[in-house]
């Protein structure tokens, strides 16, 4: 089988941002982090909307509206973050499959985005200009936190000697760009880490068309920071795995973990 690039080998402890401290009082300022993947009939309007409720909020940062669904990260006081939740839970009431999973942290007021930007754009994040992905469809199963440790853990201690192909093999694909990943990945014993040398997301589909062979025959399991970059490198890589005959992804079959799925 092709050979896979080489593996990572370097881990970081994990991060909390969350105090356990009992006496610690509750945060004036919060940061908020989300996407929602739905079917936005008039972005336009939705943008607007947005916009006016935002302002009236006294809310900062940066959101993108699309036909596909939305994806912010805001800031503001956190009784006014809270009314945003509320104000975008009742209007567009997610599905329980697609429950949003909101990031709250504290921050400090020196802290807060200066400036509001709510832009009508072609996809949830930029990846592919000449042909927007949308991951309303094809998108890949998500993995919640257990599962995906799990999948490791079983990886870990799979026969080498066993015949292949029930389950396939796993692989790590870590869609972040690379300054993300030198921060700190994922590693599991038995399982490669892929790391695309990404400047900027929109990259990605380069490199899949370079390395999709490589993927071939594999469970890919990804991870992001927040779910949305895997949700559109899920569609992507199904659609190219169609083309090269792989049944859409099934034949190999993706997961996206990560952020609100794996907890990258």
């Amino acid at each position: 089988s092709p050979s896979l690039p080489p593996v990572s080998t370097y881990s970081s402890a994990p991060i909390t941002t969350e105090s356990t401290e009992p006496h610690v009082s509750p945060a004036e300022f919060l940061s908020v982090t989300y996407y929602h993947v739905a079917a936005i009939l008039d972005p336009a309007d939705e943008a607007s909307r947005q916009r006016r409720l935002c302002d009236s909020l006294c809310l900062g940062g940066r959101l993108r509206v699309c036909a596909h669904g939305l994806n912010g990260a805001l800031t503001g006081r956190a009784e006014a973050v809270r009314q945003y939740i509320e104000w975008v839970e009742e209007r567009h009431e997610p599905r329980p499959q697609r429950a949003i999973d909101w990031k709250l942290a504290p921050v400090s007021g020196s802290e807060l985005f200066v400036g509001l930007s709510v832009r009508e754009t072609a996809e949830l994040v930029t990846l592919s200009p000449g042909s927007p992905i949308s991951p309303l469809e094809h998108t890949a199963p998500h993995v919640s936190p257990a599962d995906f440790h799990r999948l490791l853990e079983e990886e870990a201690v799979r026969d080498p000697s066993a015949p292949a192909g029930n389950p396939l093999p796993l692989v790590l694909l870590d869609v972040r760009n690379g300054y993300e990943s030198a921060i700190g990945r994922f590693e599991a014993p038995n399982v490669a880490t892929l790391r695309p040398p990404l400047r900027q997301f929109s990259e990605l589909p380069r490199w899949l068309e370079a390395n999709v062979h490589v993927l071939r025959g594999r469970r890919v399991l990804m991870y992001c920071t927040g779910g949305v970059r895997c949700e559109a490198a899920s569609v992507l890589l199904r659609q190219m795995r169609a083309r090269g005959g792989e049944g859409g992804g099934e034949g190999g079959g993706e997961g996206c973990g990560g952020g609100g799925e794996g907890g990258a």
